[in-house]
């Protein structure tokens, strides 16, 4: 702790110094430092301004979240006697998204151990996004069994956040989105279609009204998110068998200025997402449209003071970027939502996120936009530990702190000293996906790990993918890397568990697909002998991964959510076995076949020797990732 702290009256930011992570002040290097902190000119562009001479340390901010990342920046220089810094931010508001609706619901004290590191880095915005899962006055199948959060959790997580300067901004849906609320029959007459609300029903309009209420009462912020991004299909289910066919844009934009209405008499500024309202106004029907423009009529009946979010998780062309962002800014009030990839994978895919946000956030930066976020978006299971993204946090920040982007040098010492953890462990963990046959040109990024993962073993309907690719090789050396990663991190690389078994079972996995047909088509009982030995391994490494993916889950997320990802551990183990003990059978004689194996595979995934050619999710195919 410092030796002294002056110029701090306010007692919660006090105590959320004195709260810090233990890394934080590890090694005692602070103990004879003098602090003196003091506001910078609120309406100045400069946000931090530290000076050192021998002991005694003046720090100048000019909004409680500078005062923090100064002390990151502090440490990053501990030692130093002779030191003069300044700062200004580039990006006003500035953050990350924590998808909380995609089955897995982070624990209230693992998002404080988040919103710690946040701080230091300088981030002041947490975007929370929540379908269903809070809780709501008089709804109680609202988010059921769905592990959700009382409302007591969230005002307590905006006080702990508040201490530091970040707000938390709640992101919700009022249109789309909406499946796992709408599955009740209690929502029947709410529902136009499976996932879409019944627009033009006062019901609805009664269930958002306390939906907004709700997130007003829980957060400091005045601005919420209130989604209607992917609305396809609006107007066609009773909404059509009540008033008849009506043009979706209509339906859409109605329905946004009574949710306008609403908001405001709640005292709320509301965002949205922007895709439909581009998708409308383009000739080709698409929201990235580089000829695309929003029809002045649509800009009309869009409320002035609603923010459109302009989200773009893929793009990397600086054109359209910049083109899309001018658009938005054009319009009136304008977001950046971008890309920390966590999309259906059990990693970040650290090389495509930051190929994707770097021009991305230069044109934030050129036409000035307020906001941006990077997205951890958990479509598919949410098998991805939210740990992971933390790095990507500390690639934002440091984006709205700087004109220019950042080296990795500079970059990976700012994360060493905001978190006490080597940005070295985060790019090891993406080797998961970022495989050496990944596409590069291609749009989407392969998650190899996943299919592979939960792919049948006698059925792979991405056998056919991975044939000749020798990914058992990339797997052995990530698992390598991933080991010594863990040597070194000691207690600070509990995150690095899953990934290290998952490689292990990648490794084995990954061959035995391609060997089992090949052996099998050459009659080579001898390597089939073997092959069932490895399937024995196999089940026994899938088990270990199992316990410890279970483990993690259960420190950082609430119970509700694992039953999934345990019905694809427990069917994965079951076929692990089930082929095992069909490849004994054959080759004791008692099968002449094994029809699993005589059945022809085809690309999914491939181009040429390359991988990626879109997202793919467990729930977009079948049970099994196979074809019955």
């Amino acid at each position: 702790m410092f030796r002294e702290i002056r110029g701090i009256e306010d007692k919660s930011i006090l105590c959320a110094i004195h709260r810090l992570p233990s890394f934080y002040f590890k090694g005692g290097w602070a103990d004879e430092i003098c602090t003196e902190f003091f506001r910078l000119p609120v309406c100045g562009e400069e946000a931090v301004r530290i000076t050192i001479q021998d002991d005694k340390c003046r720090i100048g901010f000019r909004e409680k979240i500078h005062l923090f990342r100064a002390l990151g920046i502090l440490r990053e220089n501990a030692g130093k006697t002779d030191f003069d810094y300044r700062e200004n931010m580039y990006i006003p508001q500035i953050g990350v998204m924590i998808d909380a609706s995609r089955n897995s619901v982070p624990d209230p004290a693992f998002l404080r151990s988040i919103l710690d590191r946040m701080a230091l880095m300088g981030l002041n915005c947490l975007i929370l996004y929540m379908e269903d899962v809070y809780e709501l006055e008089g709804e109680p199948r609202f988010g059921y069994m769905r592990g959700g959060y009382t409302r007591e959790q969230l005002k307590q997580l905006d006080d702990y956040a508040d201490s530091y300067g970040i707000s938390i901004i709640a992101s919700i849906q009022v249109l789309g989105h909406m499946e796992k609320v709408l599955r009740f029959p209690e929502y029947a007459s709410v529902r136009d279609s499976a996932s879409c609300l019944l627009a033009g029903e006062e019901k609805t309009y009664e269930l958002i009204g306390k939906m907004l209420q709700t997130m007003g009462q829980c957060f400091r912020s005045r601005i919420v998110i209130v989604g209607m991004d992917e609305t396809h299909g609006l107007g066609e289910g009773q909404y059509r068998q009540r008033n008849g066919l009506r043009q979706p844009l209509d339906i859409f934009l109605e329905h946004l200025q009574r949710v306008h209405a609403l908001a405001q008499e709640r005292g709320l500024e509301i965002a949205l997402y922007s895709d439909m309202l581009f998708s409308y106004s383009s000739p080709r029907h698409a929201y990235l449209d580089p000829a695309g423009k929003l029809d002045p009529g649509i800009c009309a009946r869009i409320p002035k003071d609603a923010s459109l979010i302009y989200w773009d998780y893929y793009s990397r062309d600086a054109a359209l970027l910049e083109g899309m962002m001018k658009r938005h800014k054009d319009t009136g009030n304008a977001i950046y939502a971008g890309p920390l990839l966590s999309v259906s994978s059990f990693c970040v895919n650290y090389p495509y996120t930051m190929r994707t946000a770097e021009p991305a956030l230069r044109a934030v930066k050129k036409y000035h936009i307020p906001m941006a976020y990077g997205c951890m978006w958990k479509d598919d299971g949410g098998e991805c530990c939210d740990w992971t993204g933390l790095l990507g946090m500390q690639y934002y920040a440091e984006s709205a702190y700087h004109e220019e982007p950042v080296s990795q040098e500079a970059l990976n010492v700012r994360f060493a000293a905001c978190t006490g953890l080597s940005a070295g462990w985060f790019t090891d963990v993406s080797f998961l996906d970022d495989v050496p046959c990944s596409n590069q040109e291609n749009r989407w990024p392969p998650n190899v790990s996943k299919y592979l993962l939960w792919q049948d073993p006698l059925e792979g309907l991405y056998d056919g993918d991975l044939h000749g690719l020798g990914l058992d090789e990339h797997y052995r050396k990530t698992a390598e890397r991933l080991e010594e990663d863990m040597e070194k991190a000691g207690e600070e690389g509990w995150f690095l568990q899953v990934p290290l078994l998952l490689a292990k079972v990648l490794q084995l996995k990954a061959a035995l697909g391609e060997r089992l047909h090949l052996h099998y088509k050459n009659k080579d009982r001898e390597a089939l002998q073997k092959d069932a030995q490895q399937l024995e391994v196999l089940l026994d490494l899938v088990k270990d991964l199992r316990i410890a993916h279970r483990q993690q889950w259960m420190k950082t997320c609430s119970p509700f959510g694992w039953s999934r990802l345990d019905l694809r551990y427990g069917g994965l183990t079951a076929r692990v076995e089930t082929a095992g003990h069909r490849l004994g059978q054959y080759l004791a004689g008692s099968l002449s076949e094994l029809p699993e194996l005589e059945a022809l595979r085809y690309e999914k995934d491939r181009r040429g020797q390359f991988l990626g050619n879109g997202i793919w999710k467990v729930y977009g195919e079948t049970a099994t990732l196979s074809d019955g």
